[in-house]
């Protein structure tokens, strides 16, 4: 049985390394977040995903980056998704 807390933290920590590469950026918050209906309607994967949202600041600018994400054979996997 999977560990829902682990695979969060498996996510946030994939996302976390996958952030862009700009000078200064602050990761100031990360949360995890149930996938909108709307993407859960036409999933076709094994393991049900989930959203991570990243609260970023750089030089000033506060951004959240958003990344939906699935664990696979122990490993989290994450797309950046435009909210």
């Amino acid at each position: 049985m999977p560990n829902r807390a682990e695979d969060n933290r498996a996510c946030i920590s994939k996302a976390t390394e996958t952030l862009p590469h700009i000078s200064g950026l602050v990761v100031k918050k990360t949360r995890t977040r149930p996938v909108p209906a709307a993407i859960l309607a036409t999933w076709q994967g094994q393991t049900r995903p989930i959203m991570v949202d990243v609260d970023t600041v750089a030089t000033g600018i506060a951004e959240t980056y958003s990344y939906m994400c699935v664990m696979t054979k122990g490993s989290a996997y994450v797309r950046r998704v435009m909210s």
